[in-house]
């Protein structure tokens, strides 16, 4: 009688702490996921990577048509207009390329702020804001970037064929606009580069 008792209580025994065990394994997983830091949202990564990857694009084509239009300039001054009107079409089709890459920055652009309220941390949903607004800011320089450069553009082709000077002093007006673009443009891009560095961080990815 008293080993049966005795067989019973150990088996109860046994029970509770492997019952103890299970529950103190249980708690401390659920504590070392709790102290592990919240990772951003998979879609909120996805299209930062995408728009990086296109406002390094828009930054690309803004500064080649650059290149373009000081060689086009050059072209003017020694009057050879057939090889400058060449390169005024492919800067034109470099803008319209770039339109398109604007377009695309603006859905990326989208889905991150979509996926804002994922960001579990004010800190890094902060930072996130913050890039955002800089690639909003980004996408409207460029549009007006893409005003100037059209106006640019066909004011310069006017001045070919018109050989008036008011196009002239119109194009070189534009052309100032255009640099100032130019150099916010990319100033801006940089700017969302050290933000997402800045927001990774918060994350220690």
């Amino acid at each position: 009688m008293a080993k049966n008792f005795f067989r019973k209580t150990s088996n109860w025994i046994k029970l509770t702490v492997i019952l103890v065990l299970v529950i103190a394994a249980g708690y401390g997983i659920w504590f070392l996921a709790s102290q592990a830091p919240a990772k951003p949202p998979v879609e909120f990564l996805a299209a930062r990577e995408r728009g990086a990857e296109i406002s390094q694009k828009i930054v690309e084509l803004s500064s080649a048509t650059a290149e373009e239009i000081a060689e086009i300039n050059s072209l003017d001054l020694n009057n050879d207009y057939d090889k400058a009107s060449g390169l005024i079409e492919d800067a034109k089709n470099k803008n319209q390329e770039a339109l398109a890459q604007a377009v695309k920055l603006g859905n990326e652009v989208q889905k991150m702020a979509e996926s804002l309220d994922k960001i579990d941390s004010s800190r890094s949903q902060e930072l996130a804001m913050k890039a955002i607004t800089t690639e909003t800011s980004l996408l409207t320089n460029f549009m007006e970037y893409k005003s100037f450069l059209d106006q640019f553009l066909t004011n310069l082709n006017l001045a070919f064929a018109t050989s008036k000077a008011e196009y002239r002093q119109a194009a070189t007006n534009n052309l100032l606009d255009l640099n100032i673009k130019t150099g916010t443009i990319k100033n801006l891009n940089q700017q969302f580069l050290e933000q997402m560095k800045e927001f990774d961080e918060s994350f220690s990815l």
